[in-house]
């Protein structure tokens, strides 16, 4: 791991744990083991850092985001496996701790920081919701729902409800074991899931 990459994960470290406001770049260069003034070498500012930590997550988070293409072939083997491809997929990466740290560092920051959260409501909640609308939509097209059905209500009330358990793991619970988290949230997310769908679904899934 070069000097950058020590930056980088180091940065995450700190931040998800006292916050942005409360790390400073002579305490991450510190704990990297260089000098103040080599950060600097890397990343112009603090902020380029905190930047560059939200760029990676967005691109990590949609790496294994199924095509809607794909996601159409896997509803035509019926809903519990299109939820589970794409839940699986979701929770690849959320698994991994860095990525845990990172979404935390999230809703902490939320709060106080205008730039956090003008990216977490654009590209943690508006993005995803939109994509919702786009496979329930697609639902509709392939006679799977009803189509007075509120595609948009729908996938507010779908995704919102994982937003909440996410919020109360970081916030209500914290510190709680991630593992633990995961599991059950992919349980209770499925079950709230199934809810929604048999409420719109059109004959047998």
């Amino acid at each position: 791991m070069n000097n950058k990459e020590k930056i980088f994960q180091v940065s995450i470290e700190l931040f998800s744990k006292y916050g942005f406001d409360g790390v400073s770049v002579r305490q991450i260069a510190g704990e990297v083991g260089i000098k103040e003034s080599s950060i600097y070498n890397h990343y112009s500012s603090k902020q380029e850092i905190l930047n560059a930590i939200f760029e990676y997550y967005i691109d990590e988070m949609v790496s294994d985001e199924i095509p809607l293409e794909q996601a159409s072939l896997n509803l035509d083997k019926g809903f519990d496996f299109f939820y589970k491809a794409g839940s699986d997929a979701f929770l690849s990466k959320l698994k991994e701790e860095r990525m845990m740290k990172i979404t935390r560092l999230l809703f902490i920051e939320s709060y106080h920081n205008d730039e956090v959260r003008d990216f977490l409501k654009k590209s943690i909640i508006e993005a995803p919701v939109e994509g919702w609308i786009s496979l329930f939509n697609l639902m509709k097209a392939k006679n799977l729902i009803r189509k007075d059905c509120d595609v948009r209500q729908l996938s507010e009330s779908f995704f919102y409800y994982g937003m909440f358990l996410l919020y109360e793991h970081f916030f209500l619970n914290y510190p709680e074991d991630d593992e633990k988290f995961l599991e059950e949230f992919l349980v209770k997310t499925e079950r709230h899931a199934r809810t929604i769908f048999d409420s719109v679904k059109l004959g047998d899934d």
